[in-house]
């Protein structure tokens, strides 16, 4: 290896040849490490040496089987940070933005490129056209990959994709100035609703939730209260804790008791924005919903300027209370397990030590 790249820190590393460590999530329950050769761009494409990957609840649902559209076998890693590895930009910090659109259909040329007609994913791709980066490397076209400010680190770079999905969902379910919001699921994306619906005006926020230790962590990190989800007289407390029903209702949860929890916690005319992905047809309590004017809106990951504007606000980001573990590529077995435990948060992977 004769050339080499400087990397953020100022130190040198070698430019990259021969083979790397990659995760596979090879079937149902099964994750692995193994070494593969490293990948070479092509046109339009850059290298990156990957710093942290973050583990999806997406991933984990698609490992257990309960994904409706994505299974194994796939090559993980849709959201992650790293370093430009060779050519221009060398030595330059990124973030992924995983989804790849076409920029000529209908809703590209309207500015809703998350619709496209052929959208595309790294990361999340079981013809294995586009892996992800769970791996010492990865492929991206180089519009996928916007710099990162100085200021934020590692952590917060790595919770960029994950916000940029909450940052859309507030924008498309209307003007949340004053509103009265609540957040159903305080996992990842529960939390990272909660900042982003405060960001976007919401005047009160209470998330609901069976595990206690996530309902802690969602008031430490802006709600302003949370409630066992489970509670036979939950939509009583949500109408006391928002001195009526909400305004919006965010479901990040997104299961068949979820939907059926819907028009009890929400007033007339309310917007019901389905933010997490259902693993199945849900039953809905569609009389309460014609009855009451009730909206029911799909938010499907984001936009460009949806992706910019969760960027701008990373530096921000409670990583410290949002990230619970790292695990180095070898472990992702163990990483994995760890994502699906109570109480864990984002989960991230990389090529050094683990947690």
């Amino acid at each position: 290896m004769d050339a080499a790249t400087r990397e953020p820190d100022g130190s040198m590393t070698p430019e990259p040849d021969g083979s790397m460590i990659r995760v596979t999530a090879t079937a149902i329950g099964r994750v692995a490490a193994g070494s593969v050769e490293i990948p070479a761009p092509e046109a339009g494409q850059v290298l990156v040496r990957t710093r942290y990957a973050g583990i999806c609840g997406s991933d984990t649902h698609a490992l257990a089987g309960q994904h409706p559209l994505l299974a194994p076998p796939y090559v993980p890693g849709h959201e992650a940070v790293g370093v430009i590895a060779s050519g221009d930009g060398a030595g330059r910090r990124v973030v992924l933005k995983p989804n790849v659109v076409c920029g000529v259909c209908v809703n590209c040329r309207a500015g809703r490129t998350n619709a496209c007609e052929v959208l595309a994913w790294i990361g999340c791709d079981p013809t294995g056209a586009r892996p992800g980066a769970m791996g010492e490397f990865f492929l991206a076209p180089s519009g996928n990959l916007y710099p990162v400010p100085d200021g934020v680190d590692d952590d917060q770079a790595a919770l960029v994709e994950c916000l940029a999905t909450p940052v859309h969902a507030a924008r498309i379910a209307g003007d949340l100035a004053g509103a009265g919001v609540v957040v159903l699921g305080a996992g990842t994306i529960g939390v990272l609703m909660i900042i982003a619906a405060r960001a976007a005006g919401a005047e009160r926020i209470v998330v609901t939730d069976p595990d206690p230790v996530k309902r802690e962590r969602a008031v430490r990190l802006g709600a302003d209260a949370a409630l066992d989800a489970l509670a036979a007289d939950l939509g009583d407390r949500v109408r006391r804790e928002l001195g009526g029903g909400a305004d919006v209702l965010f479901d990040c949860v997104a299961s068949a008791g979820s939907a059926r929890q819907w028009p009890e916690l929400v007033r007339r005319a309310a917007t019901i924005a389905v933010v997490g992905v259902p693993a199945a047809d849900l039953v809905t309590p569609m009389p309460a919903i014609q009855d009451r004017e009730l909206r029911v809106q799909g938010c499907a990951s984001y936009t460009e300027d949806d992706f910019a504007a969760a960027l701008a606000m990373a530096a921000d980001l409670p990583a410290a209370e949002i990230v619970s573990d790292r695990f180095a590529f070898a472990d992702a077995a163990t990483a994995f397990d760890r994502a699906v435990e109570p109480g864990a948060g984002k989960v991230l992977i990389g090529p050094g030590a683990g947690s």
